[in-house]
């Protein structure tokens, strides 16, 4: 029988053992329980196939957990990989892409890829390598049919400043809702999990104002504004709740792990100078393999 430990690069087993000594917050600590809880298969999750919508690198620690985290907690009938494969993944489905662009145009251009893709499944769900699952997901429509607030609000919060690229986007999304005469105004940009439909997200891109601006260079929120207009009619309005991404220069805190994910921002993992909690946590949470990695 294989030892866990010689499943381990020596690097990784030193920064495991490193890690085991940093006192971690209350609500890390609780969720470290779940590693000894089995997994819960939610059959009607085995439809969906998960989407990760890469860049072209093959350094990515995040996207590692973010494997090992899916794994361990979630339903899903294949994992896809859309745009770049880096060269340690295994067992996966690749449709490649190329990557000429902003992180924007690349993201839609990918996106719009996976939609053509008739083999990935209809309804599918949108990762990035930052998103960590933890604790078991049972029904992807459920658990992320989430909000942060309105579009107008969040508008309101840049309108008088001087707006980031970003910040415009919802600007934009709520002129092109007004001129749609869309009454949901949701705000969609969380950073985690979201669940599309292919035919409807390319239905979207047909609409005039919409393809409009997608010729452009401002910036389109592609999920706000794909879930106003296309809602789950048999869910609740969204929950509105704090986005779980961990800011800039915090380390990981109680306010952080308040739902059953976790986002970051580039950088983060593995820089444990600046973050040694959260990693601590990472490498702690998800220590083995998973059958995604070489």
């Amino acid at each position: 029988m294989t030892n866990f430990n010689e499943t381990l690069s020596k690097t990784e087993l030193a920064k495991l053992n490193k890690y085991k000594q940093i006192t971690l917050p209350r609500s890390a600590s609780n969720f470290l329980c779940n590693i000894k809880k089995p997994k819960k298969v939610y059959e009607p999750d085995l439809n969906y196939d998960l989407v990760y919508i890469l860049k072209q690198s093959d350094i990515n620690p995040d996207l590692k957990f973010s494997l090992r985290s899916v794994e361990k907690f979630c339903s899903y009938k294949s994992i896809w990989v859309v745009g770049y494969k880096p060269f340690w993944i295994k067992n996966v489905q690749y449709l490649p892409t190329l990557q000429t662009s902003n992180k924007w145009v690349n993201s839609m251009t990918n996106i719009i890829a996976a939609c053509n893709c008739p083999d990935i499944s209809d309804d599918f769900v949108l990762m990035n390598d930052d998103f960590f699952m933890l604790k078991n997901i049972t029904d992807w429509r459920k658990t992320f049919n989430l909000c942060l607030n309105t579009i107008d609000e969040e508008w309101k919060k840049y309108e008088l400043k001087q707006p980031s690229r970003w910040q415009y986007g919802f600007l934009y999304a709520k002129e092109l809702l007004d001129k749609l005469q869309c009454k949901r105004r949701y705000n969609y940009e969380y950073h985690g999990p979201i669940v599309f439909n292919k035919q409807n997200f390319l239905k979207m891109l047909e609409i005039p104002e919409i393809a409009e601006i997608t010729k452009t260079t401002k910036c389109f929120h592609k999920r706000s504004m794909y879930k106003n207009l296309y809602p789950d009619t048999d869910l609740p309005a969204p929950r509105k709740f704090v986005d779980t991404k961990i800011r800039l220069n915090y380390d990981l805190l109680n306010m952080f792990l308040h739902e059953s994910f976790l986002s970051v921002f580039d950088g983060v993992v593995d820089n444990d100078i600046k973050y040694p909690k959260l990693n601590a946590f990472l490498y702690r949470m998800f220590p083995e393999k998973s059958k995604y990695e070489i």
